[in-house]
Formats: C-alpha cells, structure tokens, sequence
C-alpha cells in the first residue's frame, strides 16, 4: 500500500476533463521535491496518476514561452493529456455532473474559448497526492454527493472543533467522531509543512511561541473558514499562533488578500509580518 501525501484540490472545469491540470506556482516546489528533479522551461517528463484503481500514463510539462516578453512570469506546470486519452474518459464518467453542465453551457456560446465554471455550489474537486514513489501522484474525485455528505459531518462541529481536529496528532479522533468521507482531504501534511516553512514562527506577530522551553507550539488557520469552504489548500491557510488563533476566532475579522491584513471589528487592522506563501 502506499502511502500518500494530500497536496491539492482542483476545481473541476473544462481543461481538467479534457486536457490537464495546472500546478499552483506554490506548489510546485512540493512536486519537485517528491520527483527528485527539477524541469527546465520546454522540459517534460512522463508521470502515472493512479486514480480509482487505474494508472495511467500522462505528461509534466514545464510551458515554455518568450522570457524576454514576460521576463518576470512565473514557471507554468501542467500535467497534460488529451481529450481522447483513457484518463480523460475517466473523469468525464467520473465528475458527469460537471461535464454536462459544462458541455450544455459550451454549446450556448459563441466563442467556444470562453472559460466556464460551475456554479459555486455544484462544484467538483480533483484532491492530488504524493506518494513514496518519485513520479506517482494520486488523483482522489469529490463529487457532489460527496460533498454534501462531507457538509453533513462538518457542520457537527464549530470551526474552532474542527481547527483543533485538523492540528492534532492524530486524525484518527476525526474518524472516530464523524465519518468523513474523503478523510484524506484533511491531511495535516500542508500545514505541517508550511509550519516548517516558517520555522514554526507566527505569521502575524512572528513570535516563536515556547521556543525557550524547546516546545513547538504553533497552529494552523484556515482564512475562509474550513466548515465553510472546505478548503485545505496552501492559499486559504495561515500559520498562527495559538494567541492570535484564538483572537480571529473570537472576534471573527475580515482578511484583506491583497493588502494580507486582519480588520478587527473594531476597527484594528493587522497585517503579516512573515508571509513566503501566500
């Protein structure tokens, strides 16, 4: 059996069914580390995804396209396949619900390159892993049923429950309280690593809290509210201290992503003083 990493979730959308995924520019880093490589622009390398028992054959490309013209652009990695590959297929059967809806509003268009999305609350997600073996990631689907199911279990806890759930140990006491069904999603690993990132300092204050006494005692957050968004991705978490954590959830402040920046109820703005993700 392998052990697996959660790393992502994906909206379902037109290019995932037919011809690949991006990879966020912060992750990308994570996907080189568990290949053992890093590709240059215009390099590709051939992958597995292992996705409802099947493997399948697709392509990590690195895009290529003029440095001169867009010398501050960011790598752009894909993995790619077509439209008529055994993968593709698969996740047009597997997020049917998405596809048709996608495919009926496609035929109402007349530019037929006009990005399309789901409604908000009929979206589908891809969740991808890593794994013990260098060129293997794992594609896990959430389809509606499961997120409805997924809502039902979450909305038996406040989301300070489930932020406590979430930087535990042991995920096992989620398991034993309710039984969420993609439990993977809730993986501990991203936050894990971000703690690292951040040499387990907080991103508000940049305090190490306990460091004197060799503890490590620092949380995670996420910014929309996991029983809301159901969102574990790096870009809707925080590393907080537990002072900090326990403030926002008293107060409840809006956060501001462009300016990174806390507003407090009563009119206290705080913004981050570490901040390498987000």
């Amino acid at each position: 059996m392998i052990s697996n990493s959660y790393m992502y979730k994906k909206e379902v959308d037109w290019s995932a069914l037919h011809l690949g995924v991006n990879i966020p520019v912060t992750l990308q880093n994570v996907f080189y580390q568990n290949m053992k490589l890093r590709l240059k622009r215009g390099d590709t390398k051939k992958i597995k995804l292992l996705f409802q028992g099947e493997e399948y054959r697709v392509t990590l490309t690195n895009i290529s396209f003029n440095e001169h013209k867009y010398p501050n652009h960011k790598d752009l990695l894909q993995i790619r396949y077509t439209p008529n590959s055994d993968i593709a297929k698969k996740l047009r059967e597997t997020f049917c619900s998405s596809y048709n809806y996608l495919r009926r509003e496609k035929e109402l268009l007349d530019n037929k390159r006009k990005q399309l999305s789901v409604p908000y609350e009929q979206r589908e997600h891809l969740a991808i892993y890593s794994t013990q073996i260098e060129d293997v990631f794992i594609l896990d689907a959430i389809t509606n049923e499961d997120v409805l199911q997924l809502k039902q279990d979450v909305g038996k806890f406040s989301e300070i429950e489930l932020e406590l759930l979430l930087n535990t140990t042991d995920n096992s006491k989620i398991i034993k309280k309710a039984g969420f069904i993609k439990i993977r999603t809730l993986n501990k690993s991203i936050g894990d690593a971000l703690k690292v990132v951040y040499d387990f300092k907080c991103q508000i204050c940049g305090v190490y809290i306990g460091e004197q006494y060799d503890a490590k005692i620092i949380h995670t957050h996420h910014i929309e509210y996991f029983s809301v968004s159901l969102n574990n991705n790096p870009s809707n978490i925080l590393v907080i201290c537990p002072n900090h954590h326990g403030i926002i959830h008293a107060t409840n402040p809006t956060f501001n992503h462009a300016k990174k920046t806390f507003h407090y109820p009563n009119g206290y703005v705080e913004g981050l003083v570490l901040n390498e993700h987000l």
